[in-house]
């Protein structure tokens, strides 16, 4: 019991550490933009599109897709079965299949135990994401955040960025960061007529 808890813990502070570097990555892209960089997000898919849910892989039915949008489960971070080493292991393909695209959106669901489906459950949120390399625009949206079974508000967690408070509170919140710096030429051109607009925006317009 005792050294369950101890792992309990340790893993406890590797969620909150991770939830935290999440928040400390928008304040480096909010402090790099303009003055008034973000507004609120509410999570939702600003692209036309197919949501290709892969579970915990990586086989994405159609990789080549752009806009790029995917749904992954990530609630098999168990410590036990070494489920956090597979997840993390998994991340770079990610990463790679994210990258060169223009539009992006991106739903998952994550989920920390010592052993896999059984309690205390050691963190849990849902996170909605984007970029749109066109407008030089993103977004994170955070809900259902809990820290050892309890909901918190993101906001205690060391380091919190204190320019996005207003957006978020007890459970989550979202921030969309309006100005990401100069757009990308060759992602601008894919929607430079009002015909290719409709091809890749859903309406009305989120931004």
């Amino acid at each position: 019991m005792g050294e369950r808890g101890t792992t309990g813990g340790k893993a406890i502070r590797t969620g909150a550490a991770a939830l935290a570097a999440l928040c400390l990555s928008l304040l480096m892209a909010a402090t790099a933009s303009a003055a008034t960089p973000v507004a609120p997000y509410d999570g939702q898919n600003p692209f036309r599109c197919k949501t290709q849910n892969v579970g915990t892989g990586t086989s994405f039915p159609d990789p080549g897709a752009d806009p790029f949008c995917v749904e992954f489960d990530k609630r098999s971070q168990n410590v036990t079965d070494l489920g956090i080493v597979d997840f993390l292991s998994k991340e770079p393909a990610r990463v790679a299949a994210a990258s060169l695209k223009c539009f992006y959106h991106q739903t998952d669901h994550w989920t920390g135990s010592v052993v896999q489906g059984q309690p205390p459950e050691l963190w849990h949120w849902d996170g909605r994401y984007f970029f749109d390399k066109a407008k030089a625009v993103g977004g994170v949206h955070l809900s259902n955040v809990r820290l050892g079974g309890v909901a918190i508000d993101p906001r205690v967690l060391p380091g919190f960025p204190m320019q996005l408070w207003p957006y978020f509170g007890p459970g989550g919140g979202g921030v969309r960061l309006v100005n990401l710096g100069a757009a990308e030429p060759a992602c601008a051109a894919k929607v430079d007529t009002p015909q290719e607009a409709r091809r890749v925006y859903r309406q009305p317009p989120l931004y």
